[in-house]
């Protein structure tokens, strides 16, 4: 197990404890270590196990200062958000009120128009099928098709910031709204928002740089004129919908056009989440009785391969796929600067992990995290 020693090496968890209960991290050294040497400050990790679940932070918040991190420690979950975004949608397309194989041009216009990307539908976005590219970052970039959709795999940011836009056109609801009441709120995930809430401040990790060094504060971040605007009407910026997100945008950066990638809320990547409550959302995921038929028929859905990437990595709807021995994996990796995580779930088996880091080299720590406690190497480690 390399660096990991033995403290932590084991097939399965043997035993196992409620959602919040944390593993002893005195008596793991080896992480502590290992985050040392990849100059990441924490992590914080669950592994579900057929309806029980064990935790384990390590580290600290920040570089410098003494604040551990918890299973309630909030971080950027980067591409996780896609997942929840995913689970929100199908939702919409169980209820019937989207169409996986409409075109999405139907619903709202193209961000540009061309002939191919009017073949796009949402199962394409979903399944990162579309060919557009990943994100713009400045007006003269279009988004064009750079493929006939359906026929390969490339990953796309403003694919699901598209989806976004529907699900707020069909709904009439700020998108964070309704992942908080299609999911949050209903999961009991208390401490997780799209939206950067002050209320998530005092706990939020900080990320930090290849070297170990805490990011410094973006610059004209919009979220704080993003408050004001909502309060002023009063409501949460969780009921922000995109042209108050693009108001707030162009207000701070008045030259920069308030292009998706910019933005505070977004279905691609601006999730703010804790190990306590993400493993809510997995153990959902896994479980195998679930609250209503249609929760099952989501999860069976996402499940489904629409695209090959290579021979070990399929995609479904709204995550990738992977088949380690008997199993059937989905799994999404995140990657924000500052943060790197990775989670997979195996409904089949009822199992899932996932694990946090606040730190540029993170990736090298989660895969060492995932295949000692498991025992399981994930095609998607050299996907991601």
């Amino acid at each position: 197990m390399g660096a990991l020693g033995m403290g932590l090496a084991a097939p399965r968890l043997v035993s196992a404890s409620a959602v919040g209960d944390s593993v002893n991290t005195d008596a793991d050294p080896d992480f502590t270590r290992l985050l040392s040497l990849a100059r990441v400050p924490s992590l914080s990790l669950a592994v579900i196990e057929r309806g029980r679940t064990r935790t384990q932070s390590v580290g600290v918040r920040r570089s410098g200062e003494p604040e551990p991190t918890t299973a309630d420690t909030v971080y950027a979950a980067a591409s996780l958000t896609k997942i929840v975004a995913s689970y929100v949608i199908l939702g919409l397309v169980h209820e019937k009120r989207l169409d996986l194989d409409v075109p999405v041009h139907r619903y709202l216009p193209l961000p540009d128009e061309d002939e191919t990307s009017k073949a796009i539908t949402a199962r394409h976005l979903l399944s990162h099928s579309g060919g557009w590219r990943n994100w713009r970052f400045d007006a003269t970039q279009k988004i064009t098709a750079d493929f006939a959709p359906g026929s390969r795999w490339s990953y796309s940011g403003e694919g699901f910031f598209f989806l976004q836009r529907m699900a707020e056109q069909i709904t009439g609801t700020a998108f964070a709204t309704l992942v908080r009441t299609r999911v949050f709120e209903p999961l009991g995930m208390a401490q997780s928002s799209l939206a950067p809430l002050p209320t998530l401040r005092a706990q939020q990790a900080t990320g930090h740089d290849g070297r170990g060094q805490p990011l410094p504060a973006a610059d004209n971040d919009p979220a704080p004129v993003l408050q004001q605007l909502m309060a002023a009407r009063g409501k949460t910026m969780e009921d922000a919908r995109i042209e108050d997100l693009e108001a707030a945008q162009r207000t701070v950066a008045p030259t920069r056009a308030a292009l998706p990638v910019f933005l505070s809320i977004n279905a691609a990547a601006s999730l703010l989440t804790t190990v306590h409550d993400f493993t809510r959302f997995l153990q959902h995921l896994v479980a195998p009785s679930r609250p209503s038929p249609s929760s099952a028929a989501i999860v069976s859905s996402m499940m489904q391969p629409q695209i090959r990437g290579n021979d070990a990595i399929q995609w479904g709807l709204g995550v990738g796929l992977e088949d380690v021995g008997r199993s059937r994996y989905g799994w999404q990796w995140g990657d924000n600067p500052g943060f790197k995580n990775f989670c997979w779930f195996d409904p089949s088996g009822g199992r899932a992990m996932v694990v946090f880091t606040n730190g540029d080299r993170g990736a090298r720590v989660y895969e060492r995290a995932v295949r000692a406690l498991t025992t399981d190497d994930h095609p998607g480690f050299l996907w991601a």
